[in-house]
């Protein structure tokens, strides 16, 4: 997916939990629930290198867990009462010689817009592993220009509507949205993408009137202010198929201002070494103003948004460089995960370990495993 695509759906994501509402009027409420969908979809070729061909369309079924938050942690509560789960997609191409079949494992968090007793409207966010056993080959399937491995991360966003004809069974519909891919880990990369329409049946086995959303008042958050130190490691494949690995180190400082519990805004600067760009200059004794060292650097400012969900911080920032020798495209963004623990008995300065996606504009650059410490 390129990055404006992610960066807009994670805004309408976040824009969209700021509206969300839970009313007490939707009735008996049943804690754990098994919901099966279908997703009717096409592959869109999104970009003028996708040559792959998509004569037909997309025929998806997926098995779905939640679990209902109640408010227990000030997070849920401050979230609107998510639901949390696990999801597996069978997606079924019509071009099955050169995409096959893709297999998508995914975590799912369900949070309500507007909730009725009749009616619900939702957004849901997915993310996850993608198995494509027919992806790129140069021998066995070169045609397959948008898929280069087999393991692939993968993304959902769907907005649908739960009609509610009984207490133990609903009724779902929606558009779905759904994007795999590796993020230059091995070429080609450039991604499926498959809209979709929706309809699914969900059940819950048991239901309860007497279940009752805790709604004490959500605290304010312990600290307003912090700083984040982090170092990441990604590795990207150069632009020849079955080329070498090359890994790039990231160390990012960056402010933190919480609005809420359960959300920060963000601010602060990054520096990042290519070693493929170091080698490449090396091997071709390349004549430039700057250094190999140099040349290797970039340096950027950025700014973004993390939503807390517990030991878990859901983020993405967008960022310019001021020093960038390479000419990259000038704009980034990034979208990942954090995963804190604490590491005093007052829990205020916390080591966290954490994963995003790294996309200029059209075209993912790579993936970056990271760790700091918050404080």
């Amino acid at each position: 997916m390129c990055g404006k695509q992610k960066l807009f759906i994670l805004l309408l994501f976040n824009g969209l939990l700021l509206l969300a509402k839970a009313d007490e009027r939707f009735g008996a409420v049943g804690k754990f629930s098994i919901e099966t969908n279908y997703q009717f979809g096409r592959i869109i070729p999104h970009n003028k290198n996708f040559h792959a061909p998509v004569t037909g369309y997309t025929h998806s079924f997926e098995v779905s867990f939640y679990k209902q938050t109640m408010g227990e942690k000030a997070w849920q509560r401050k979230l609107h009462y998510p639901e949390l789960g696990g999801s597996f997609v069978l997606a079924y191409n019509a071009d099955q010689k050169v995409f096959g079949n893709a297999y998508l494992l995914m975590a799912v968090a369900k949070f309500w817009i507007v909730r009725s007793r009749y009616v619900d409207f939702f957004v849901r966010a997915g993310t996850g592993l993608a198995f494509t056993p027919n992806h790129f080959d140069l021998v066995k399937n070169p045609t397959n220009d948008a898929i280069g491995s087999l393991i692939n991360s993968a993304d959902q966003l769907r907005l649908g509507l739960d009609f509610k004809p009984d207490p133990h069974v609903q009724i779902s519909c929606g558009v779905t949205f759904t994007h795999y891919s590796n993020a230059a880990i091995q070429r080609p990369n450039l991604g499926v993408n498959v809209p979709a329409l929706s309809i699914g049946l969900r059940y819950f086995p048991n239901v309860s009137a007497d279940l009752k959303y805790n709604r004490n008042k959500v605290p304010k958050p312990e600290k307003k202010n912090e700083v984040m130190i982090k170092f990441g490691l990604a590795l990207s494949e150069m632009n020849t198929y079955g080329g070498p690995k090359y890994p790039t180190y990231v160390g990012v400082i960056n402010y933190a201002r919480y609005t809420s519990v359960a959300n920060k805004f963000l601010a602060g600067g990054s520096v990042e070494f290519s070693q493929g760009a170091f080698d490449v200059n090396k091997f071709n004794d390349s004549k430039t103003k700057y250094s190999r060292t140099a040349m290797s650097l970039n340096a950027s400012l950025f700014v973004g948004d993390e939503i807390l969900m517990g030991k878990v911080g859901l983020f993405f920032i967008a960022g310019a460089y001021i020093f960038n020798p390479r000419k990259d495209t000038p704009v980034y963004v990034k979208i990942g995960f954090n995963v804190y623990y604490a590491s005093t008995k007052n829990g205020r300065t916390k080591f966290f370990i954490g994963s995003n996606l790294k996309s200029h504009l059209l075209t993912a650059q790579f993936y970056e495993a990271s760790t700091g410490v918050a404080f």
